[in-house]
């Protein structure tokens, strides 16, 4: 992934976009950081921002007119926030930093007039070394020096005064006339008009009011050395504006005297919208209360009054995802942060987990108001490691490898009597994992309702590999599929699992897809159907975008007569159990979190329409069963909902035992057992557990001992007679302490695995099951 394409998305998260009230001020203050202090109590901090925001901060916060209170999101629901009560509270407990010039730079600039705008922008430009020197008529300050003391304290503006003077700002008082003027244009390159001075009239120094119309953006007049502020409007005047145009004119200076055009990058200067979203959904109304002295709030009404900030952020998608959440981020940081992980730091383990971790599901899209997708960014650097070589060995290998598995056993076969097929059931490789009984009863009543032929193909779709980041073997897979279907006769494929449908759909869009949760929708409901308790229905992550497949599992929940209710962030926004992504593969403890995110929604039983969700719930503890449970019932639905979904092991002899039965029952087929588990091994169900952790299948432990069994183990405890043997079947070494039996079974004691190369372990080179089937399952063939 380029840099450009990072930028690209970095544009479509809003969270950075500064919140309403800060573009709604035209200082850019930034209020809702200057709220956050005042709760908190921490004035000296807020009088910073004040500082650091608005020039002469101990005189222009008295004055400020809180044209934020307008864009105050909270206006939405009572009253926005009173700023300039928060800013006199401010100055009212604390003094404004010291502010030491930068060494002189010579620069001369005359300011004409001594009104607000022409003091603030002495104070920019005296403060950065610039020769500032403001001639006036009358006394300083102009019409400040009339607005009242509850306004204005005296002390504000000659503290003001005192410390333009400690910046070298001079003052020189004048009699204005257009000879003083053109003196003054002659002595100084850069002049500004101060026209918010009742005495600088333009007909005093030999202008028409006509003459004194700046650009908006530069304040510059005809001649481009000359700046002015905007003419007042009759009673349109503001003294957050005199600020405003004293910031814009310092910009057009600084820009003029490092010979920069003044009108380059000023976007962002002016008041404008901003595009931060804020939900105010369940944000309680919280009127404000006024203050016994607005002149003087108390440290108590300051804190009450700042803690109504609602600390405006977007973070939809935070709110919502466990990944989000545990890294501590949001798209745009996330996505910068694993880009510069990536580009910087291959190999270690925590860049590449947070790379790992994401689920892919797709909430953050659909949450996000412009469809910022992380999930497709994380995409792309998970290529990006496999092209480069960096991805972890373990982080997928055993997913890829358990795909390639369901792809050595896969097989195709007509509906039994029939050469062609209008129809080919794809049940995908989890569902018979996990409910092999249930997906052969699945196929018989298929195959009894549909006209024309249902064929069957078991096989995985291929979504391991995309997950992994490899496209290669992505395509592989694909084309594997693709073939298949083409050998087929192109039938309509109806698809178990709503991820083989999204694969397919990517992949193989000239494959004509139909949902088993459509077709069942519509065919007469199975004899032995039955009903549970009422259950909160789950809807996959994968179903995000099929709004016809979730339409048909509540049709047929209806037709079944089943109640059922909607969890909170269901449909498009629902919650991903955790599988996705291959999560679960690279950092089980988080996606266990994800699981328990969506089991957290609700205190009802959960029914699922994809077997991994279903049995990732269950896995965490949430009474959880399958559609397919109520349809064609192994137990009673209290039952299914306490069912324990099958491990590692289990799974895979599960997609054994479907292949074998199928063929037996519906094609009268005899074919060849596997021979990899005529080995009996007694293993204790904490070991078990922890196997299962370690991702070692009992297959695993089996060829160990079968080659102990046919060459000896490598080591014996003469202490405690146990044995220790050891196989290296492709790209792991295992190792299995045991103890034989003398009916030929094996006691199992511990079990583990290593990526080091032993010299002399048995099975050195030996083919995976995935180089059986020709492909690498680190991304190409070998």
């Amino acid at each position: 992934m380029d840099k450009e394409t990072l930028q690209q998305f970095e544009a479509q998260c809003f969270q950075e976009e500064p919140p309403a009230c800060q573009t709604s001020c035209p200082l850019h203050l930034d209020a809702r950081a200057l709220a956050a202090c005042l709760s908190a109590g921490k004035a000296a901090e807020a009088r910073k921002i004040l500082d650091r925001h608005m020039p002469l901060s101990g005189l222009s916060a008295y004055l400020c007119e809180g044209p934020c209170q307008a864009g105050c999101r909270r206006q939405e629901l009572d009253r926005g926030l009173d700023l300039p009560l928060l800013e006199r509270y401010c100055l009212s407990r604390t003094r404004a930093a010291r502010f030491m010039a930068m060494p002189p730079t010579g620069r001369k600039i005359a300011l004409l007039g001594a009104g607000l705008s022409s003091l603030a922008l002495a104070w920019e430009l005296a403060r950065k070394g610039h020769q500032v020197r403001i001639f006036h008529q009358g006394p300083p300050g102009g019409r400040l020096r009339a607005l009242p003391e509850d306004r204005l304290p005296e002390k504000a503006l000659s503290e003001a005064l005192e410390g333009l003077g400690k910046l070298k700002a001079a003052l020189a008082e004048t009699l204005y006339s257009p000879e003083k003027f053109k003196e003054i244009q002659a002595d100084y390159p850069i002049v500004f008009l101060g026209g918010d001075d009742p005495e600088l009239r333009p007909d005093l120094i030999g202008l028409r009011r006509a003459d004194i119309q700046p650009d908006p953006t530069t304040l510059l007049l005809a001649g481009g050395r000359l700046l002015a502020r905007p003419p007042l409007e009759d009673g349109g005047h503001r003294y957050i504006d005199d600020l405003a145009a004293a910031r814009r004119a310092a910009g057009s200076i600084e820009r003029l005297l490092q010979g920069v055009p003044p009108d380059s990058a000023r976007a962002g200067e002016e008041v404008y919208a901003t595009r931060l979203q804020v939900n105010l959904e369940g944000v309680a109304v919280k009127e404000p209360a006024p203050p016994a002295d607005p002149r003087r709030p108390t440290e108590a009404e300051a804190a009450a009054e700042a803690g109504r900030c609602l600390q405006c952020q977007c973070l939809e998608c935070v709110k919502n995802c466990v990944y989000l959440r545990h890294y501590q981020g949001y798209p745009k940081k996330t996505a910068r942060e694993a880009y510069g992980l990536i580009s910087t730091a291959f190999g270690i383990h925590t860049a590449n987990t947070m790379v790992l971790s994401c689920a892919e599901c797709g909430q953050c899209r659909e949450i996000c108001p412009n469809g910022a997708d992380l999930g497709r960014i994380i995409g792309l650097l998970r290529q990006q490691m496999v092209e480069t070589g960096h991805m972890p060995v373990s982080a997928h290998e055993f997913a890829l490898e358990d795909m390639l598995f369901s792809n050595s056993i896969a097989f195709f076969r007509h509906q039994p009597g029939r050469t062609r097929s209008r129809w080919l059931f794809f049940p995908g490789c989890q569902l018979p994992a996990s409910l092999p009984r249930a997906a052969a009863r699945l196929y018989e009543h298929l195959s009894g309702h549909l006209d024309g032929g249902l064929g069957l193909m078991a096989a995985c779709c291929g979504a391991p590999a995309r997950w992994s980041g490899r496209p290669r073997l992505t395509e592989e897979s694909a084309a594997f599929i693709g073939r298949a279907w083409a050998e087929a006769g192109r039938p309509t494929v109806i698809t178990a699992c709503p991820s083989c449908t999204l694969f397919f759909q990517d992949r193989l869009p000239d494959m004509p897809l139909k949902s088993l949760w459509t077709v069942l929708a519509e065919l007469p409901l199975p004899e032995g159907a039955v009903t549970g308790p009422p259950l909160a229905l789950h809807d996959p992550c994968s179903a995000r975008m099929d709004q016809a497949t979730r339409k048909s599992a509540r049709d047929l929940m209806a037709k079944l007569g089943q109640p059922f209710s909607e969890p909170p962030l269901g449909g498009r926004l629902t919650r991903c159990c955790g599988y996705g992504g291959l999560a679960s593969a690279a950092n089980p403890g988080l996606a266990d979190d994800f699981a328990r995110d969506r089991s957290a929604d609700t205190e009802a039983p959960l029914a699922a329409y994809c077997v991994m969700c279903r049995d990732r719930l269950r896995a965490v503890g949430h009474p959880t069963l399958h559609l397919l449970d109520l349809l064609f019932p192994e137990k009673s639905p209290a039952e299914a909902l306490k069912r324990p979904g099958p491990g590692i092991s289990d799974r895979q002899e599960n997609r054994r035992a479907f292949r074998l039965n199928a063929l037996k029952e519906f094609w009268a087929e005899e074919p060849e057992e596997d021979q990899a588990m005529d080995v009996t091994m007694h293993i204790p169900e904490e070991l078990a557990e922890l196997l299962e952790k370690r991702r070692i299948l009992r297959s695993d432990l089996a060829g160990v001992l079968k080659a102990a069994r046919a060459e000896g183990p490598q080591f014996v405890n003469r202490e405690t007679g146990r044995h220790l043997a050891c196989l290296r079947p492709r790209q792991v070494t295992f190792w299995v302490e045991y103890s034989p039996r003398a009916d030929g079974s094996f006691d199992i004691h511990d079990a583990y695995g290593h990526r080091m190369l032993v010299p002399g372990v048995p099975g050195e080179g030996a083919d995976s099951a995935a180089s059986r089937e020709g492909f690498d399952p680190m991304g190409g063939r070998r």
